[in-house]
């Protein structure tokens, strides 16, 4: 391979060798779908036993329709032989926000002269990888529509299709907001995978998804449900739009330019939050049509699963920015908190999730019993 310059007007190698840093749902789709499409790929994970059933038996996916149902024998190491895989072009990094520096410190020594490092997490994380590798060596890349889950070692399920209507599955863009030639390159990449846009708006996007993060994985965490069964309940469904309408406020009086929620404008849900009922209106009907269609029927989000399989959640990485930001905007972000609060309790033992902490309607008169 030849050595290119660092920097973001580097175009990547025809060939980049590529390492995916997280082989859970979305990192080990991403990298077995590219490599089941001739890309020189490997997964690299800390989960034991997960890395030996793919180095077994392949990864195997079972998609939303039987003909998305794939059995891919990607390469998988070990994260303590990171060091086999030799330079890195393109290190994708899909794990858990709150392990983003110490992945960033094991792959700086192994990029490759115009090497870089693709964020594909939720939270805020390209300032953090910046940090320890060099603020021209990061990219965004955001899942906006994916819905997949690591149902156990060696398996992963996706329960939206392929090609995602009106919404591209994944959007990518340079922190500054620059197209730039390995923007075009990773965007070639990712089409592989699945619908991918380019944006000039990554903080803005990172805002957004942040949003809708905030809407439901904390709420699924702390109730125990899946997102269809939170819409269908009058309070819940509630709760969700009033969590990301509190996020969305904050952005906006941050200056940020937002983008959609699941395909719904963004403003929506701050307007609702502000006490617009007509906006409530709009999005309670949203919801309700897709709980009912059945087409995610049963999704939890990334935090959901963490709380039933017992692992650490991102409850911090999702939750601290629109709080940390809250006071500084003049927003009451009071259901962010009881949510935040909700999840460190489970965490820590000290209680079980249950709908029963969000039995309050957030935009009546006995909001106010739920705020601390």
């Amino acid at each position: 391979m030849t050595d290119r310059p660092v920097g973001s007007g580097a175009t990547a190698p025809l060939r980049p060798r590529i390492a995916v840093l997280g082989a859970g749902a979305v990192g080990g789709y991403i990298g077995a779908r590219l490599f089941a499409e001739g890309e020189d790929v490997t997964l690299v994970d800390g989960w034991a036993e997960h890395v030996a059933a793919v180095a077994r038996s392949g990864l195997a996916i079972t998609g939303a329709r039987p003909e998305e149902d794939e059995t891919v024998r990607v390469p998988i190491l070990p994260e303590d032989r990171l060091a086999d895989l030799g330079p890195i072009d393109v290190a994708i990094v899909a794990v858990k926000s709150w392990d983003t520096r110490r992945v960033a410190e094991l792959l700086r020594p192994q990029l490759a002269p115009g090497g870089f490092v693709v964020s594909a997490q939720n939270g805020l994380n390209e300032p953090v990888i910046a940090e320890v590798v060099g603020g021209d060596r990061v990219v965004g890349l955001i899942a906006a529509r994916i819905g997949v889950e690591l149902d156990r070692a060696g398996r992963i399920l996706r329960r939206v299709s392929r090609g995602s209507p009106g919404i591209p599955v994944f959007r990518i863009g340079e922190p500054d907001g620059r197209t730039t030639p390995r923007i075009g390159a990773l965007r070639a990449l990712i089409a592989k995978v699945d619908s991918v846009t380019v944006t000039g708006n990554l903080t803005g996007e990172r805002w957004s998804k942040l949003a809708a993060n905030a809407m439901r994985n904390g709420l699924s965490a702390a109730t125990g449900l899946p997102i269809d069964a939170m819409d269908r309940d009058p309070l819940l469904r509630r709760f969700g739009i009033r969590l990301a309408g509190e996020a969305v406020l904050i952005g906006e009086r941050l200056g940020l330019r937002l983008e959609g929620i699941g395909g719904t404008p963004a403003a929506l849900f701050a307007r609702a939050a502000e006490g617009d009922r007509a906006a409530l209106a709009r999005l309670e009907e949203a919801l309700m049509a897709s709980a009912v269609s059945g087409k995610a029927a049963g999704q939890r989000p990334s935090m959901g699963q963490d709380i039933l399989k017992g692992r650490r959640t991102e409850v911090e990485e999702i939750y601290g920015p629109v709080l940390a930001r809250a006071g500084d905007t003049g927003v009451d972000a009071w259901a962010n908190r009881r949510v935040r609060d909700a999840v460190r309790r489970i965490e820590s033992g000290a209680a079980r999730p249950d709908p029963a902490f969000f039995q309050l309607d957030p935009f009546g008169d006995t909001a106010t019993e739920g705020r601390d």
